[in-house]
């Protein structure tokens, strides 16, 4: 049984057909632009909720739930 050679050669039909022009621009393709990079020194609010309020929280909510289960066993 002898092997098949390597074959390079594509003979399948190609996906698309050829364009028009040969020129492949990247704003063919590109949605949505991506935001400027910042400076480490840019002072500015970030555009993101703060979560510090949400840490705050879950490190306060076992020394609440402490307080009551101690003020209810009192």
């Amino acid at each position: 049984m002898r092997a098949m050679p390597i074959c390079r050669h594509s003979i399948a039909s190609p996906a698309r057909p050829p364009r028009a022009h040969a020129v492949v621009r990247l704003s063919d393709y590109v949605v949505q632009r991506r935001s400027a990079p910042r400076a480490a020194n840019d002072n500015r609010r970030s555009r993101l909720a703060p979560v510090w309020p949400w840490a705050m929280a879950a490190a306060a909510a076992p020394a609440v739930t402490a307080a009551l289960i101690l003020s209810r066993l009192i």
